[in-house]
């Protein structure tokens, strides 16, 4: 069995998106040192990367033949 490089790209997708999501939710439950402000905008990188994982992962299922029904 191969994989065509459409579902080789969107696995990686999915699991690079699956991964910064993680990553940013562990870096959110850390506890904080002072009050002042992170680097770099969490929130916004955690939502990004299940945006991301969503679309590939919806992708996927195209690819393997699941068809939305047109209205």
């Amino acid at each position: 069995m191969s994989l065509s490089s459409d579902a080789i790209f969107t696995i990686a997708a999915l699991v690079l998106g699956a991964g910064l999501a993680a990553l940013m939710y562990w870096l959110e439950k850390q506890p904080r040192k002072d009050l002042s402000p992170r680097f770099f905008p969490t929130t916004l990188v955690l939502f990004l990367g299940i945006l991301l994982a969503l679309g590939a992962a919806i992708h996927l299922l195209s690819l393997g033949g699941l068809n939305i029904p047109q209205r």
